[in-house]
């Protein structure tokens, strides 16, 4: 390696490290915020939930924190996927601090809203009959559920403030599984524009800015059930010359049989009941080619860290109904019955990447 490249590397990891670590900071501190408006899990006098798991050690979760940043440094130094976006762009100050109002103002409704009896489904009353009663609900205890734009406009910050500045990193664990099958394919001799891909349940489209920044004539269709997070979506992939947007449920998707290169989801499975799981499943296999490629992103599970009392305790503080069921699924049966084989796995402090193929 020549000096000019090691210059450049030393270069690049600064700026990745001076990035990450100024994000960490600033969502750490609206997370204690957050956490002293929402106060204890359990009202005064209650008496708390006895639990399965063992407490976490804090060092192992500090480790896997730190890992999952040294891991996505290390597949961008491999030119697996660009800097992110996020890291190269200067932040805007106005933005950061609309957003984290939004979210201080939220964290009190969703307080409130936590130790109120049917706090969770109280979106019902005003939500679309013509959408999945499962999706009806205040998942999160968050305000209209994923029904309106001021959901869609405070929903990242929710997000990332949960995770400390780590929610981009682990959804970019799934980016690092689509790279290396986009550079297969452009490999055996396809062009970017001619393979199609489907971001199933895309939310505001945070995977999606980073497929487009990455690989931006990809034929890609953006797909979720929100016209609100859709809209956000379409304002992520701005820089897609090949995008189109489809509003629809995961287990029924608008593709003619076979027709999809790949496939993703990020945070989908979890929010899905364990019969629509199956039917999803089964709509993902169907529209796949023969060795066409899913990529599945979502919480880690029971067993995968030392972090489980965490995976317990998060659907007690957060109306999350079909979160448990999800953590104790065993994926590869799930995706082995309709033909999806499992192939690539990555961990991610409390997310995981998979990767299902079909069978060609």
């Amino acid at each position: 390696m020549s000096l000019q490249q090691r210059m450049s590397s030393r270069l690049k990891r600064a700026q990745y490290r001076a990035a990450s670590t100024a994000k960490v900071g600033w969502y750490s501190a609206f997370y204690i915020m957050g956490r002293h408006i929402v106060g204890p899990l359990t009202q005064p006098g209650e008496v708390p939930r006895p639990t399965r798991s063992g407490v976490s050690s804090l060092a192992d979760m500090r480790r896997e924190f730190g890992q999952l940043f040294r891991e996505e440094l290390a597949d961008v130094e491999a030119g697996l996927y660009k800097m992110p976006k996020e890291f190269r762009e200067r932040p805007n100050p106005f933005r950061l601090l609309t957003d984290a109002r939004a979210y201080l103002q939220e964290a009190r409704e969703v307080a409130k809203r936590s130790f109120r009896q049917g706090g969770g489904t109280e979106v019902r009353d005003i939500s679309d009959d013509a959408l999945p009663t499962y999706y009806r609900q205040n998942f999160h205890f968050q305000s209209d559920g994923w029904l309106s734009e001021r959901s869609a406009d405070v929903y990242d910050t929710q997000v990332e403030v949960l995770f400390t500045g780590a929610a981009d990193a682990m959804r970019r664990r799934a980016l690092a599984l689509l790279a290396a099958e986009v550079q297969r394919l452009i490999a055996d001799g396809r062009t970017e524009a001619d393979i199609l891909v489907a971001d199933v349940a895309c939310g505001t489209g945070r995977l999606l800015s980073d497929m487009v920044d990455n690989f931006p004539s990809l034929g890609v269709t953006a797909v979720d059930l929100s016209e609100p997070y859709l809209e956000k979506a379409r304002q992520s992939a701005a820089g897609a010359r090949n995008a189109a947007f489809v509003n629809a449920p995961a287990e029924k998707l608008p593709f003619a049989d076979g027709s999809l290169d790949m496939l993703t989801t990020v945070y989908l499975f979890h929010e899905l009941p364990p019969k629509v799981r199956r039917e999803a499943a089964e709509e993902f296999a169907r529209v796949l080619k023969p060795g066409g490629l899913y990529v599945h992103l979502d919480s880690v599970q029971y067993g995968d860290t030392s972090m489980d009392i965490l995976l317990e305790t998060f659907p007690r503080a957060f109306h999350e109904p079909y979160y448990d069921s999800y953590c104790a699924e065993d994926l590869a049966a799930l995706f082995g019955e309709v033909g999806l084989h499992a192939e690539g796995e990555k961990l991610g402090f409390l997310s995981k990447a998979s990767s299902f193929r079909r069978a060609s």
